[in-house]
């Protein structure tokens, strides 16, 4: 009797639970507009060989961030290094802070970047943002994704894409 009654209860939880899955729909594919698009100036690069590859010490003189529709310049990129690494096989793992100034208001912002790719086709990372900036507070609590080109080895672009799609909108 007592077994049953437990039968009975683990069947029921089971039947709920699968119900809930099965109810459950998967959420939808993020989509990506770009946000801003920059570049930035390489003045040197010393590097340091190690057992993965070689270390890249990117100095960076400065640079520009600008609206991705209007064109419009948005922030000036102050100077930083990327200290990545670019492995023997070839792939590029960038590891940078950007700087940056917001000409709306002043403030400071700093840009986490890390990622992969390659040199030459340009290479993914995850970008976060931390500013005390009113205007672009939204972006601390926002994913973004940029796209590097190194087209021009001294003068690279990037494009920082944000989630169309997402629930809580910038």
């Amino acid at each position: 009797m007592r077994f049953s009654s437990l039968f009975s209860s683990l069947t029921a939880v089971l039947a709920a639970s699968t119900a809930a899955v099965l109810a459950q729909s998967p959420l939808p594919t993020p989509k990506f507009e770009a946000l801003f698009a920059g570049q930035f100036t390489i003045s040197s690069s010393p590097n340091t060989t190690g057992p993965f590859g070689t270390r890249v010490h990117f100095v960076i003189s400065g640079g520009t961030l600008a609206d991705a529709t209007t064109g419009k310049t948005v922030a000036t990129i102050l100077p930083f290094a990327d200290d990545g690494i670019v492995s023997d096989s070839g792939l590029f793992f960038p590891d940078s802070f950007l700087p940056i100034t917001w000409s709306v208001d002043g403030h400071l912002a700093s840009i986490k970047v890390t990622g992969i790719g390659n040199l030459n086709n340009g290479s993914m990372s995850y970008a976060h943002v931390e500013t005390d900036s009113p205007t672009y507070s939204w972006m601390n609590s926002n994913f973004f994704i940029t796209k590097l080109s190194a087209t021009n080895p001294t003068q690279p672009t990037f494009t920082i894409y944000g989630v169309a799609n997402a629930t809580t909108k910038y």
